[in-house]
């Protein structure tokens, strides 16, 4: 018995068990649906063996039978996204039949939470429709949304190692008629009455990003409906957004624009305008039901300093360069004329 056990532990140590691949799946509330309905599709892993700290995740669908209406990430288990659908990536997914999103997890996300309730499993939920008049070369009594090949996860593991993953798409009856009063994702947005999270602005200059000019870095999540969109305004002290400022003779001389702060619908990261940092910058975030949370960032006041001095003088510096150019140019025609009085005054000597 004694050498069985060593001859298993010698056996167990030079073939080691493979830890199970995660999974992915797709979920839905019901497994039919028609003509008019609008629906929730969930994204979840399970079955996470290694931490994950990054993923990439590509869905096709029927884009004949369904089309995406919205991408909520309200209860994500992501934290930073990378590459996070809007409408205009909506409208673009829903022309090829596929769509993309990307995100991570920093720290590591390491499996469902033992007695959470909720879905703290849950990557994304998609909210798909089906025409109430389908146009299409095929007729289907099924469609299927399935994970592209490309979809990836990475592991928490210092080297961003691919795990091996399993994928479970879903298939759906498509009948007749509606079998949807309302939309489960409309009240969940009505619903949402509280703001995105606090979150901060970080003001960055890299050498290799937008060539060395200052940029900000903000982002922050919303765990109902999910954030929709960032704003962003640049405003210099005495300026209400909206403003219009009056021009110098030496603005229209140079042919400066008026100044006018406005909010801006921005993405991470974002170049500012003001290079000389003598605005204030405030970033707002708007969810999918129209909460906002905004904070403001004063840039430091050295380099307000080392940037005003090179930019407030530039006019006067290029004044007097005009300046001495006039004063260059009326001496030589003194001179010239001068001389030309000289050489009358001799011939007629002469």
């Amino acid at each position: 018995m004694l050498n069985f056990i060593k001859i298993f532990l010698v056996l167990l140590f030079l073939f080691p068990t493979v830890a199970s691949a995660s999974s992915l799946r797709l979920v839905s509330d019901l497994d039919a649906y028609g003509p008019g309905d609008n629906f929730a599709v969930d994204v979840l892993i399970d079955n996470v063996e290694m931490c994950v700290n990054a993923m990439s995740v590509t869905l096709d669908f029927p884009n004949d039978y369904l089309s995406m209406v919205d991408f909520i990430e309200g209860e994500s288990l992501i934290n930073l996204w990378m590459e996070k659908p809007g409408q205009k990536e909506i409208t673009k997914a829903n022309a090829k039949g596929n769509i993309t999103f990307i995100g991570g997890v920093p720290g590591g996300y390491c499996g469902h939470i033992p007695g959470d309730p909720g879905k703290s499993n849950l990557i994304a939920r998609l909210i798909f429709a089906i025409p109430r008049f389908i146009i299409s070369d095929v007729e289907r009594d099924e469609a299927r949304i399935d994970f592209s090949g490309s979809t990836k996860i990475l592991l928490n593991d210092g080297f961003g190692t691919e795990d091996n993953i399993e994928t479970n798409g879903i298939k759906l009856k498509v009948l007749s008629s509606s079998v949807l009063k309302s939309g489960e994702w409309k009240e969940q947005i009505k619903n949402d009455k509280i703001k995105p999270e606090p979150f901060i602005i970080e003001l960055r200059q890299d050498i290799g990003v937008f060539e060395n000019q200052y940029y900000i870095n903000f982002y922050t999540s919303d765990k109902q409906s999910g954030i929709d969109r960032y704003e962003v305004l640049e405003i210099k002290q005495g300026f209400e957004a909206g403003d219009v400022s009056k021009l110098s003779w030496w603005d229209k001389i140079t042919g400066k624009k008026p100044y006018i702060p406005e909010w801006k619908e921005a993405a991470m990261p974002y170049l500012l305008e003001d290079q000389n940092l003598e605005s204030t910058i405030k970033v707002r975030a708007i969810d999918k039901a129209g909460n906002e949370r905004y904070v403001e960032y004063v840039p430091p006041e050295e380099l307000r300093i080392k940037t005003e001095k090179t930019s407030n003088n530039l006019p006067y510096i290029l004044l007097f360069i005009a300046g001495v150019l006039v004063i260059l140019i009326l001496l030589i025609f003194l001179i010239i004329a001068i001389k030309k009085k000289k050489n009358v005054q001799k011939n007629k000597e002469e």
